[in-house]
């Protein structure tokens, strides 16, 4: 439309909370010259581990340090609230990313859309997650890691001796949520030791959703798997007989 106004770009760095958010975040504060900050933005989810609230408050804190705007944004609608509707999230209906954590992303946008800006994105992929970053293809979004070829593992060493993620980088590369369809028996292990209430509110919900999906299919099912073997009772039973004690040898190895 010939009379539509332009937007002014608003570079903003998008944070999860991990390793590599907190890694870049430095970095484009330490670079204010070559990397324009108008503002942190972090979707805050309730499903994110308590040592991820921990990190962010820490991010917080360095923002105000220098002046830099920090925003937290929640979804409209609580894990809870979907989890209502939906049941537990499966690695084919992933709610919890798409009516979830993508809606708090949407709502950023559309707020600096209404005020005359377009978001341009910092996002923390590393130099050698040039898939990840070729799958995007968006001019909107900017890599500083990837422009200083920073390596996903450089960061994992610097991150496992970082207090504030609480030894999760000990024994694993990357952090998702605590309840994702996707996670691995690692991180169910993870989960147990250090947030154990967490841990059996995600099997409570697994269950409620196995018993409502079997009755509605006729058959088993699992939340976690595409085979109904791998319930949550099975979840529950393989993380406590075996994967626990996985976990605690590689942290041993690590100190």
């Amino acid at each position: 439309m010939p009379n539509e106004l332009k937007l002014i770009p608003s570079y903003w760095a998008s944070v999860s909370g991990g390793k590599d958010s907190l890694f870049m975040l430095n970095m484009l504060l330490n670079n204010p010259e070559r990397y324009p900050l108008d503002g942190v933005v972090h979707f805050e989810l309730e499903i994110d581990y308590p040592f991820i609230k921990n990190v962010v408050d820490f991010m917080a804190v360095k923002c105000a340090e220098r002046g830099v705007k920090f925003v937290r944004i929640k979804p409209r609608k609580t894990w809870e609230e979907l989890y209502n509707r939906y049941g537990f999230p499966t690695r084919r209906a992933r709610w919890c990313n798409s009516k979830y954590k993508l809606d708090a992303a949407a709502q950023h946008e559309a707020y600096m859309k209404s005020i005359g800006y377009e978001v341009h994105s910092y996002i923390g992929f590393c130099a050698d997650e040039l898939n990840r970053i070729d799958r995007r293809k968006s001019d909107k979004e900017h890599y500083p890691l990837y422009d200083f070829g920073i390596l996903e593992g450089d960061i994992l060493k610097w991150a496992r001796n970082v207090p504030e993620f609480n030894n999760f980088y000990k024994s694993h590369s990357r952090c998702g949520c605590m309840y994702c369809p996707m996670l691995s028996m690692m991180d169910a292990a993870y989960l147990y030791k250090y947030y154990p209430d967490n841990f059996n509110y995600m099997l409570s919900k697994m269950r409620q959703t196995e018993i409502v999906r079997e009755m509605e299919l006729g058959r088993p099912f699992s939340c976690y798997s595409s085979n109904p073997k791998y319930n949550a009772n099975y979840l529950e039973h393989i993380v406590k007989t075996k994967w626990i004690y996985k976990l605690n040898a590689i942290e041993e190895m690590e100190v």
